[in-house]
C-alpha cells in the first residue's frame, strides 16, 4: 500500500474548506496533504498520531498542522464498541497562498506568517479560550462571502496570540522534505499503530510487529526509523507513557504501580525512568501537577 496522499478539493466559489465533521468515531487513513489543517475536537477522545508524535486527545483539542505532515486521529476503543457515542470536530483546510501568493508576506500579516511557519512542524494550542475559538469556528462553517475571509483571518490572529507548543521533533521537521512517502507504505505504519494500540499492555517483540508489516525484523527496524525518525521501541514507550498519563488523570484512586503494569511496563523502576525521560517529571509529579 502506497502512501495516502490526499487531494483536497475546494468547492468552486470558495478559497478554503471549513466544515463540521460528524462521525461515529475518528479512524481515518494515515494520510498527508499539501494544505494546512486546523482541527478542533468537539466530541470524542483517543490517540492523535502526527508525524513522530503520539498523544492523547480529548474534547477541546486544537491543532494546526502544516503541509505534508502524515497524521490521523483514532478514537478510543469504546467508540468502536458502542453505538450511542459520536465523534465531531470543526475542520479547516487551506493552502499557503489561498489569499494570494504574497498576502502573508505583507508587513501587517507578519504575526500570522510566523504562526504558519511554526505550524510547519505542527502545533497544539494550550490554555485556549475554548468558547471563543469554538464559537468562531462554528460561525466560520456557516458564514459566506467576505465575512468568511475576515473571520478566517480573525481566527488565525487569535491563534497567533495563544500559548502553543510544537508537536514534532526538530529531527522530523528537518527531514520531512526528504521523506518520500510515495516510496514508503504509510498503510504499514497504521497497521503497526493499530496492533500496538490493542496490544501495548502486553509484551511486544520486534518480530511481532515485523510480521504485521510483512517484513524481516532487520528490514522493519530500518523502515520504521526511516519513516518516523525514531526506533520502534521508543515509539512503543511513548505510547505506553501516553496511556499512563491518561490513567493518572482519569483514575485518581488507582495506584501508580497498577498504572505501570496496565500501561505495559514490566517493572516500576523502568516505568518511572521512561516516564520521566519523556515528560521530564515522575508519574507522581505529573498527577500532582494535574490535580493542583
Amino acid at each position: 500500500m502506497k502512501a495516502k496522499f490526499q487531494k483536497i478539493i475546494v468547492n468552486e466559489g470558495l478559497s478554503f474548506i471549513a466544515k463540521k465533521l460528524e462521525l461515529p468515531r475518528f479512524d481515518s487513513e494515515f494520510h498527508f496533504h499539501s494544505e494546512y489543517e486546523l482541527k478542533y475536537v468537539i466530541h470524542s477522545k483517543g490517540k492523535r498520531f502526527v508525524g513522530d508524535c503520539v498523544e492523547n486527545f480529548n474534547e477541546g483539542d486544537l491543532v494546526l498542522l502544516g503541509p505534508n505532515i502524515p497524521h490521523y486521529w483514532k478514537s478510543d476503543p469504546e467508540y468502536f464498541e458502542k453505538d450511542d457515542l459520536e465523534a465531531s470536530a470543526f475542520l479547516v483546510m487551506f493552502s499557503e497562498d489561498f489569499l494570494g501568493e504574497h498576502f502573508f508576506s505583507l508587513p501587517e500579516m507578519s504575526i500570522i506568517k510566523e504562526l504558519l511557519n511554526r505550524a510547519k512542524g505542527g502545533i497544539c494550542f494550550q490554555n485556549t479560550n475554548n468558547e471563543v475559538i469554538l464559537s468562531k469556528m462554528k460561525y466560520l462553517v456557516n458564514v459566506e462571502g467576505p465575512l468568511k475571509i475576515i473571520l478566517m483571518l480573525d481566527i488565525l490572529l487569535e491563534l497567533s496570540r495563544t500559548e502553543m507548543r510544537p508537536l514534532l521533533t526538530n529531527t522530523f521537521v528537518t527531514e520531512l522534505p526528504l521523506i518520500n512517502y510515495s516510496d514508503h507504505s504509510i498503510g504499514r505504519l497504521k497497521k503497526v499503530h493499530e496492533y500496538v494500540i490493542v496490544n501495548f499492555h502486553n509484551k511486544i517483540q520486534i518480530q511481532d510487529v515485523a510480521d504485521i508489516a510483512n517484513m524481516t525484523s532487520h528490514a522493519f527496524c530500518k523502515y520504521f526509523m526511516k519513516s518516523t525518525k525514531k526506533t520502534f521501541m521508543t515509539f512503543l514507550s511513548e505510547l505506553r507513557v501516553c496511556h499512563a498519563k491518561k490513567l493518572l488523570i482519569e483514575k485518581e484512586e488507582q495506584a501508580i504501580s497498577d498504572i505501570c503494569y496496565a500501561s505495559g511496563f514490566d517493572n516500576l523502576s523502568n516505568f518511572n525512568r521512561k516516564f520521566k525521560s519523556i515528560t521530564s517529571m515522575t508519574p507522581k509529579e505529573f498527577r500532582s501537577q494535574f490535580l493542583n
